[in-house]
């Protein structure tokens, strides 16, 4: 006879493995984002003017999947860690910038088919959309895809348009036998399930696309021309979600870092030739060192503006030299250390945070531009002298007010809260206001810290992006003690503030 397990050892057993799946989850995290760094940075260094136009096709099409396969991975590994990706630059879309890379990684694919993609632009299009990159790349793509499999030599044609009143409207045409009777009648009685196998495949491309669609708040249809019979797929994203004026807009250039001295820790050479691109076109000078040790040796013994260290370096890890640099003398002790890792799991981000990073910037690193504009954050200040445009008062960067994100705020207080919620935040805004007012004139560190602090909590809750990433820089020019500094940056904030403590009030009548 077999005896009955113990339930306590069941229990105990079935713990260890999980204690140790994380921490192979956390292994394999580094070593994935540390591969996929390594193939977008080398796809970045291939002198693509050299070669051939075809071949530029093939690697215009690879870069571009490159960084949307690296999105998709790192989504994967925070959920299989059980954590949400919430990253709030995310749901911010530069249009022009994503129909760039929408033709760079489809166009190639289509012409290995035989085919060709078009993508038409109708009048005069939205600067930005408030979704992620990463969720309208899955969709189109899926449908763009599925376009392809079914028109072997044919055209598929991605018309773009955009009204303020309906919203963006992004259609897919294709020139092959249109969609099975089973699709389309899914499609118009639940919008969302799509039969397996209806499509000559499984059909998983149009549900992950139809589901996609649902969470993120938009419309989609599917269709065939009555003349012809060909299929036709139409994404609606409303107005809501769509920014005309004031969102996001592509940087004509990179952000200007000249002035400032940075020092790069890093081991690996080829992260090594990427950064040195990166922040050598945006004029910053730069020394880079390969391990730990160095790097405590140069920030002890020259000036520099912020490090960039990497966490796994041999001799000395990151950690350990910005441990040992807060532990150190001022005005060393109190320079911006930002943590350049593929570690992100909750558990890594609080280790690099207890050793005194002022902030993780993750592997592989997408955009020079965000780059850039995140080293100008965590130094405290947008130049060395005069505000570069765009940079101190944010309109390149966030919208002044997501008025949707605002009005779903007021709607999950609830008619019975709405008022009280309104009168607190006119309550709080107004002693944040008097507060900064006092400590800026006084110069108190300690005051505009406390004040900004509940600022960026409260703006980023009510949709005030550029108030709060203005707050931030004015939090760390504070940290730093560039007291020089703190009324140029106080302004546009105040300004900010009172725009938005407007807003409310009205909202309160």
């Amino acid at each position: 006879m077999v005896a009955d397990p113990d339930p306590d050892a069941l229990s105990s057993s079935a713990a260890e493995p999980s204690v140790q799946m994380h921490e192979v989850l956390q292994q394999l995290s580094h070593d994935i984002r540390s591969a996929m760094s390594d193939v977008i940075g080398g796809l970045r260094l291939v002198e693509i003017d050299r070669v051939d136009p075809q071949t530029q096709t093939q690697i215009v099409r690879v870069r571009a999947a490159a960084d949307t396969l690296a999105a998709l991975v790192d989504d994967a590994l925070l959920t299989a860690s059980g954590e949400t990706r919430v990253k709030h630059t995310d749901t911010y879309l530069v249009l022009s910038d994503w129909l760039s890379a929408l033709a760079g990684r489809w166009k190639g694919r289509a012409a290995e088919r035989g085919s060709r993609l078009e993508i038409q632009r109708i009048g005069r299009l939205p600067q930005s959309l408030i979704i992620s990159p990463l969720v309208l790349d899955r969709i189109v793509g899926n449908l763009v895809g599925n376009a392809l499999v079914h028109v072997p030599g044919g055209d598929v044609e991605v018309e773009v348009l955009a009204d303020p009143t309906d919203g963006l409207t992004i259609c897919i045409r294709d020139e092959g036998p249109g969609f099975p009777p089973a699709v389309l009648n899914s499609f118009r009685s639940s919008g969302r399930a799509v039969p397996m196998g209806s499509t000559g495949g499984s059909g998983l491309g149009l549900r992950i696309a139809s589901g996609l669609t649902a969470a993120a708040g938009a419309e989609l249809t599917l269709s065939n021309d009555a003349a012809t019979g060909t299929g036709m797929a139409v994404l609606r994203i409303p107005p809501e979600l769509v920014t005309w004026t004031g969102g996001v807009s592509a940087p004509c250039t990179p952000p200007n870092l000249s002035g400032l001295r940075i020092l790069v820790a890093e081991d690996n050479l080829t992260n090594q030739m990427i950064l040195r691109q990166m922040l050598e076109k945006m004029q910053a000078e730069t020394v880079f060192v390969g391990d730990g040790l160095a790097a405590l040796d140069a920030l002890q013994q020259e000036r520099f503006d912020i490090g960039l260290i990497d966490i796994e370096m041999p001799r000395k890890s990151g950690l350990e030299v910005m441990e040992q640099v807060r532990r150190g003398q001022e005005p060393l002790a109190s320079i911006p250390l930002v943590a350049i890792t593929a570690y992100v799991l909750r558990d890594n981000r609080e280790a690099i945070y207890a050793a005194g990073a002022d902030g993780i910037i993750g592997k592989p690193i997408a955009s020079g531009e965000e780059f850039g504009r995140a080293i100008l954050r965590y130094v405290g200040r947008p130049s060395d002298a005069q505000p570069l445009p765009g940079e101190l008062d944010g309109s390149n960067r966030h919208q002044k007010l997501d008025r949707a994100r605002f009005d779903r705020l007021l709607d999950e207080a609830g008619q019975e809260n709405r008022a009280e919620l309104l009168d607190r935040l006119v309550e709080d805004l107004n002693s944040v206001r008097d507060g900064l007012k006092v400590g800026v004139a006084t110069t108190s560190i300690p005051e505009i810290r406390a004040q900004t602090h509940i600022l960026i909590a409260i703006s980023g809750a009510v949709g005030a992006d550029r108030l709060c990433q203005l707050s931030e820089i004015l939090n760390i020019a504070a940290k730093r003690r560039r007291t020089e500094q703190l009324v140029q940056i106080y302004e546009p904030v105040r300004a900010d503030l009172d725009d938005l403590l407007a807003v409310i009030e009205a909202a309160r009548r």
